[in-house]
């Protein structure tokens, strides 16, 4: 998804994808750096600072509402967040989401799933997919299973 929305925002001229690091290129941490104090989850957004002569910085809001920024280089691994799974956007909070539901029924499809997609939605969801894969998610619960029953007990799920 996000390299379709890259590709649809530099055909319309919105971005420019000329190198790898651009001017609103969003980018999620995927891996914790304490000494940066930049987090797993973390949203920044990529932006030209002209306090330092416009050079690319990524810049990131803390919980106190203070701005951030590093240099994309020094940043922990990170990627592309234009559009994130579910798991990933927990902990969370969008003013708009769009949920794009697969085009066939999975078990990760739950009612659980959905919920979390819909509660990180601030003021408006949109759902886009088959009624029937919607609705057979919602009435699918988590099911948790350890494997530890089975090993002690030799009992198998049907």
């Amino acid at each position: 998804m996000n390299i379709a929305v890259e590709y649809i925002l530099q055909k319309k001229g919105l971005v420019d994808r000329s190198g790898r690091w651009y001017s609103g290129r969003p980018v999620m941490i995927t891996k914790n750096d304490y000494s940066l104090r930049l987090f797993n989850g973390d949203i920044g957004i990529t932006m030209a600072d002209h306090e330092r002569d416009g050079e690319l910085r990524v810049f990131f809001i803390g919980p106190d509402g203070s701005v951030r920024s590093f240099p994309p280089l020094r940043l922990p691994d990170h990627e592309t967040a234009y559009a994130m799974t579910v798991h990933k956007s927990q902990g969370s909070e969008f003013d708009e989401v769009l949920l794009m539901m697969p085009d066939r029924d999975t078990w990760v499809l739950t009612r659980e799933l959905i919920y979390t997609a819909i509660t990180r939605a601030k003021e408006r969801i949109q759902i886009w997919g088959k009624e029937d894969i919607f609705l057979a998610a919602i009435q699918r619960r988590i099911r948790r299973s350890s494997g530890l029953r089975n090993a002690l007990w030799g009992h198998h799920d049907a």
